[in-house]
């Protein structure tokens, strides 16, 4: 049996992300939000940084009037480092940039603060008055792939700060090998259109399966493990009633919906599941960039919060079925997907 090293497998990544900025180097160039999407984003879900997990990674988080791209919190919710992201071409030496990070460290306390801009890496760890260079300056266009995935390991990983792994979801603790192999693949398919191979697509019509063999095949809600890499497809509600799905986010909107019209005593704001810092079901409109459904409870407008990972969707529409009345629950809430 052939075993992959996790350092490998970042080692892995780090190439895709150096292919990816030059496949979409037109793109990348002029918009932060695809850097970030496409080199940056990988870096830090690979390092177990779960940045749709608030818990962990606070994105646009205001610090002292001004905003920083990504903070990180440990385990007792403190902010331990701050990434601050630029598109990819922008000049990191830049003074003004420079300033804005000391205001940050100064504000916030944080110690360990990266800029990049996907393909380099400044890592500050010690701001001195008259010295602007980093503690250490990583580039995936010149530096050994090997030395910047071991570095990035010890001074990133979100392991240093998340011991323990109760309530931080399983895609945040491990490098997801298939993950990384479908981004491969779906990186080569990109190549190949760009120059100019026909890439072909099954057609055929799916035939839909009768509603009986559909719930035969359901997985009950409570007993689905990880998801990461699926999609569903039907959703069986606890009346009885078939819908179908396309994301795990609409799981989490049929359950909160069909919780709410059938219970109008839910105390308001309602938690989500890690009863932590943010409100499943909210009275106040969440920040931008964050997504949401906005509706009417009660003669109140009601917002819910869907900027989940695909494990935790599950795991609040579990804690929101907890406040449906039992009159209601007549069978078991079920899912199939593949």
């Amino acid at each position: 049996m052939k075993i992959r090293s996790p350092l490998a497998n970042f080692t892995n990544i780090l190439g895709q992300i150096k292919d990816s900025a030059e496949l979409y180097e037109e793109t990348l160039r002029v918009n932060e939000s695809s850097t970030r999407a496409v080199l940056i984003d990988p870096v830090l879900r690979t390092l177990g940084w779960d940045t749709a997990n608030p818990f962990m990674v606070e994105v646009e988080k205001p610090i002292d009037q001004g905003r920083v791209d990504y903070a990180l919190y440990d385990v007792n919710q403190d902010v331990r480092i701050i990434v601050e992201a630029k598109k990819l071409g922008t000049p990191l030496a830049d003074k003004e940039t420079f300033l804005s990070l000391v205001k940050y460290a100064f504000s916030s306390g944080v110690s360990e603060i990266f800029l990049t801009d996907g393909l380099i890496w400044l890592h500050f760890t010690d701001f001195t008055p008259g010295i602007q260079d980093p503690s250490r300056r990583l580039s995936l266009q010149n530096d050994d792939l090997v030395e910047i995935a071991a570095y990035l390991v010890q001074r990133l990983d979100a392991a240093r700060y998340w011991p323990e792994e109760k309530d931080v979801d399983e895609l945040s603790q491990n490098i997801n090998q298939l993950e990384s192999e479908i981004s491969a693949v779906q990186l080569e398919l990109a190549k190949l259109k760009k120059t100019g191979v026909e890439v072909l697509s099954d057609t055929k019509e799916a035939i839909k399966p009768s509603a009986q063999l559909v719930r035969e095949e359901m997985t009950p809600l409570s007993e689905i493990g990880n998801v990461t890499g699926t999609k569903p497809s039907e959703l069986l509600l606890p009346d009885g009633t078939v819908v179908s799905v396309r994301t795990w986010t609409d799981i989490l909107t049929h359950t909160c919906k069909f919780t709410m019209e059938r219970n109008p005593a839910i105390e308001l704001p309602y938690k989500d599941a890690a009863g932590r810092k943010v409100n499943l079901l909210a009275l106040v409109r969440p920040p931008r960039g964050i997504t949401y459904f906005e509706t009417e409870y009660e003669g109140q407008q009601v917002f819910v919060y869907t900027n989940y990972d695909s494990n935790n969707c599950i795991r609040n529409s579990l804690h929101i079925f907890t406040q449906l009345p039992k009159e209601f629950r007549t069978v078991e809430p079920a899912v199939l997907y593949s």
